[in-house]
């Protein structure tokens, strides 16, 4: 028993000081990333582990005056801290931390930013395909224009024209409106082009004619969580 007490002093040694040292200041590290807004949720885990560490400071009797002196600006020092943080963790909880209404307000101004980005780029990507089916519309009596015709495959199928009836303004900005809002829910837009939806619009108008009458227009809708084209009745 009196060697295992003789042996006590030197169960805290230099080492044992630098990693409570590096534990602390790690995790004020991580209370910043959680006030800055980068993690979602304060450390809580490590926040525990760091008093467990320092708490075992004060079962050992140390030896030395050098280490217990250290020991003891530790102890301070994480007791600094922890003021710090309960204070801040308060007017978050009030909502008066101003970093993180900072914070909060960039989110949603980068969020608004890529909508309209979103937006945008729907918009160019319906102008290209617009531009792109009046070229292959031009007469063939220009010699570039019959040269890339001739090029292009046999087997590849006519271009769909709309139905009568239907606007052609109007069947691009539904194109566009349908693009945006299947980028803005995070949808894909792979493979979408405006051809495609006059396909379907040549496809399906006919029919829905036959059903419901001429007054048949498509609208942007979502269903079951999904963004779709819907067709309603014109009244």
């Amino acid at each position: 028993m009196a060697r295992a007490k003789q042996q006590g002093p030197q169960a805290v040694t230099k080492d044992t000081l630098d990693d409570i040292e590096e534990s602390i200041e790690l995790l004020k590290v991580a209370y910043e990333r959680y006030f800055n807004g980068v993690d979602r949720v304060p450390p809580r885990r490590e926040h525990d582990k760091v008093k467990r560490s320092v708490r075992q400071l004060e079962r050992v009797r140390i030896g030395s005056t050098a280490l217990r002196f250290r020991a003891q600006g530790l102890r301070a020092r994480l007791i600094t801290y922890e003021q710090y943080w309960r204070r801040i963790l308060n007017q978050i909880e009030k909502g008066t931390f101003k970093r993180v209404l900072a914070e909060s307000a960039r989110r949603e101004y980068l969020a608004a930013q890529r909508k309209r980005e979103l937006a945008e780029e729907a918009a160019r990507q319906a102008a290209a395909l617009e531009a792109e089916e009046g070229e292959a519309s031009e007469s063939t009596t220009d010699g570039k224009v019959r040269k890339r015709a001739v090029r292009k495959p046999a087997t590849r199928p006519r271009r769909a024209a709309l139905p009568d009836g239907v606007d052609a303004g109007k069947a691009r900005d539904l194109f566009k409106n349908f693009i945006a809002a299947k980028k803005a829910a995070g949808e894909p837009t792979k493979g979408l082009t405006y051809q495609k939806l006059v396909a379907k619009l040549s496809r399906e108008v006919p029919k829905l004619r036959e059903k419901h009458g001429s007054n048949i227009r498509f609208e942007v809708a979502t269903v079951k969580g999904k963004v779709r084209l819907r067709a309603r009745r014109d009244s």
